[in-house]
């Protein structure tokens, strides 16, 4: 599927055209009351009401597993001018992604290409409404969200606004690795360099950090107390730091592997362009079952106004605020150990980039 989408009503189409074109071939035919009562189940599609902050909220839900193998030109949301404090760049969009694509394809350039779809379950469009200041009832906002969703998300990512929070983790040898080579070191002069003798000393030891939408130069996630916007980059935010289970390194990475607000860890970038990341892989790559490998809570919304949203991934019914604009959710569940993140990026990816999956099949990998 091929396409140049710009509103959010466009990716709707694209994906709610995969699941009722082959449904509309279906005949209709009444049911007698005796077969009415030996039917129990629930409809394709419910409806659910909420009222909250002076907002009432309509939700459609499709009941249904979705596999999309899904290429758009360009997906751009929140397309205008802003000049508000707490943009990031001066990217002319919130979201701005080239060469979008939900899904890839195994052995593309053979005759056993095969396509590994990106698979959705329950995904629903929720409108929010309401009354502006001349009594009349209107639309504040609009999003697309999926109960659950787990396969490849590809794209030249030029700015995101909302929450985007994975885990990067791997070995302290290969932050040494990646230092020693930009820094023109070798295992001699190594000995010679705070950064690169702190990298040694931390051996193989496992490290990991969060990283989120951040301020490039700085790591800041907001300005004057507002998240910020239109982000060209992820990685460690300001404050932050690497860490480890290795209860003998753990005390001291707060001091070499930490974001001080300079963009930089242990002498290492800790801010990463976005167009460094071709292809994430979102959920858990290791369990190919949905309930247990989908992550939960993703949504994109377009708001004429600040609207908050009911997270759906959260058993004590929060809503997550948002600016007017558009906005994409892809949150961690659950805090501290118990936390599971939508994606998780490797070290050496954090630091050299990941290349993008092939989502077309034949010879091109994108733009299909």
């Amino acid at each position: 599927m091929r396409s140049t989408c710009r509103p959010l009503p466009c990716v709707l189409a694209l994906l709610c055209g995969s699941l009722f074109v082959c449904a509309a071939q279906a005949e209709l035919k009444p049911m007698a009351d005796s077969e009415l009562a030996e039917i129990t189940g629930q409809a394709l599609i419910t409806m659910d009401g909420l009222t909250y902050g002076g907002f009432e909220y309509t939700r459609v839900n499709l009941g249904a597993d979705i596999d999309l193998l899904t290429n758009i030109d360009e997906l751009r949301l929140g397309n205008y001018s802003r000049s508000q404090p707490n943009t990031a760049s001066n990217q002319p969009a919130d979201i701005w992604i080239d060469n979008f694509a939900l899904g890839r394809v195994d052995n593309a350039n053979s005759a056993a290409a095969s396509v590994v779809p990106f698979q959705v379950r329950d995904p629903y469009l929720e409108f929010a409404f309401k009354t502006n200041g001349a009594g009349v009832r209107e639309v504040a906002g609009i999003r697309l969200g999926f109960g659950r969703a787990r396969g490849d998300l590809s794209g030249d990512m030029h700015s995101l606004t909302g929450t985007l929070q994975g885990l990067t983790t791997g070995s302290a040898s290969t932050a040494r690795e990646y230092y020693m080579q930009q820094n023109n070191l070798n295992a001699f002069t190594c000995t010679f360099d705070f950064n690169c003798l702190a990298l040694s000393l931390a051996g193989n030891s496992e490290i990991y950090s969060e990283v989120q939408l951040v301020k490039d130069g700085t790591g800041d996630t907001q300005v004057n107390g507002q998240d910020i916007n239109r982000a060209t980059h992820i990685g460690v935010a300001n404050g932050d730091s690497f860490h480890t289970d290795n209860a003998a390194l753990e005390p001291l990475l707060p001091a070499i592997a930490s974001n001080n607000g300079d963009c930089t860890a242990s002498g290492l970038p800790a801010c990463f362009s976005l167009l460094n990341y071709k292809s994430i892989f979102i959920g858990d790559r290791t369990q190919a079952d949905l309930d247990i490998g989908g992550a939960q809570g993703i949504f994109f919304s377009l708001q004429n106004q600040n609207v908050p949203w009911q997270d759906l991934a959260a058993a004590n019914n929060q809503f997550i605020a948002t600016q007017s604009g558009a906005f994409a959710n892809f949150a961690k569940t659950g805090e501290g150990a118990n936390a599971i993140y939508p994606f998780v990026v490797s070290l050496y990816e954090a630091l050299n980039g990941a290349a993008r999956v092939p989502t077309c099949v034949g010879d091109l990998s994108k733009g299909c």
